[in-house]
């Protein structure tokens, strides 16, 4: 059956760094500082510390113009080669207002980021591909959708008497659409069948049988730690808090970079590869947070309430001194529970360690700053 597949939106600077993180490895500090580089040095980006992925409505003659700079192929190297798409936009009228790309309700402080009018001159190699991503982006935003065709083939083999059915799932590209815009890079992408002719047999070769597991879930990366702080309004249960939260998240995206390279710094977690690995200090803290009955530290309902609290005073509906009265109230518990802790362990039913004391076999817990043998059982 036919189907169709958008573009995805304009960039803003979590979605940027998402996709650099997938697609070059670069950190959420990495993206960030070339972004801004390319934003007050070079010039060629509009402001990327913006959480919206839209322009404003009467931004078409500056969307039009910027597919003009692009056309006019004085973008360097490898870059030249968008100059095609861009024309192509231009000339089949392609930039048009729609809401998928310019609309009011949805550009806060900032736009989504875009090119600027101004062609860069002497960028890095890494600053020409962070570019690279905002231009494509922008070019393919407009095109129209790709065009596939989806397949589901069956194929019959009969054995010992039994018909066994397999299937076989794939797609074959019709019209590329937007997918022009990003060439092979992406089409590649796409799991394509061999063709059939109709009544052709199917020989079969050699069947093997494989035993397989599932497999835990995928550590996190910066790339999906950074959509897990987008999104963190969704482990939140309180419906009201979730709303609250649903264009927050974790942070804003000027900040989620240096959160990340924070707990980077103070070994709250590694990199391995591209992975993020919580280390035996993190986990320390939160045995500490629970053990204090301060675990509120550790949860998104925190920054949920919070947000919550600060529409509800936009609204008129809660003064600030409540809000505040509040803050203080709590982080006063926090720092006397600080100040009354003064032990090396924490009382408290912790995680029970799958290996045995190494001394006498019995059963060991994990606790704040050690690992206590509570005996055999």
């Amino acid at each position: 059956k036919p189907t169709t597949s958008s573009c995805g939106g304009l960039y803003d600077l979590t979605t940027l760094q998402r996709e650099a993180n997938s697609r070059f490895g670069f950190s959420a500090k990495t993206t960030l500082g070339l972004a801004q580089a390319l934003y007050e040095k070079h010039k060629v980006l509009t402001y990327p510390r913006t959480d919206s992925r839209f322009l404003p409505e009467d931004y078409l003659a500056v969307a039009k113009q910027t597919a003009e700079m692009i056309a006019s192929e004085d973008l360097p190297g490898p870059l030249r080669e968008l100059a095609v798409h861009a024309k192509k936009a231009l000339k089949e009228g392609y930039i048009k207002p729609t809401k998928k790309v310019f609309d009011n309700a949805k550009v806060s402080d900032h736009f989504a980021i875009i090119p600027t009018l101004q062609a860069p001159k002497s960028l890095t190699e890494i600053e020409a591909k962070l570019y690279d991503m905002v231009v494509k982006r922008f070019l393919a935003v407009f095109f129209p959708a790709a065009e596939f065709q989806v397949t589901t083939r069956i194929s019959t083999v009969k054995a010992a008497g039994k018909e066994l059915n397999f299937q076989t799932n794939g797609k074959v590209l019709v019209k590329p659409g937007w997918l022009a815009v990003y060439g092979k890079e992406v089409q590649e992408d796409d799991a394509n069948l061999v063709a059939v002719a109709a009544g052709e047999v199917v020989r079969t070769e050699s069947v093997d049988v494989k035993s397989l597991a599932t497999k835990p879930p995928a550590r996190y990366n910066e790339g999906t730690l950074l959509s897990a702080m987008e999104g963190a309004g969704k482990l939140v249960d309180d419906e009201e808090l979730r709303e609250a939260m649903a264009e927050k998240g974790l942070g804003t995206p000027a900040t989620r970079a240096a959160t990340i390279e924070g707990l980077l710094t103070e070994k709250y977690m590694i990199r391995e590869g591209r992975d993020l690995i919580p280390t035996a200090k993190a986990f320390q803290l939160m045995t500490l947070l629970r053990g204090l009955a301060v675990e509120e530290l550790t949860k998104p309902e925190l920054t949920g309430n919070w947000e919550f609290q600060l529409a509800e005073m936009e609204k008129g509906r809660l003064d600030r001194d409540t809000f505040m009265a509040e803050i203080a109230a709590m982080t006063q518990r926090v720092v006397q529970k600080a100040k009354e802790y003064d032990r090396d362990t924490i009382p408290g039913d912790y995680a029970t360690l799958k290996c045995p004391c190494p001394k006498c076999g019995g059963v060991v817990k994990e606790n704040y700053r050690r690992f206590t043998c509570i005996g055999k059982t």
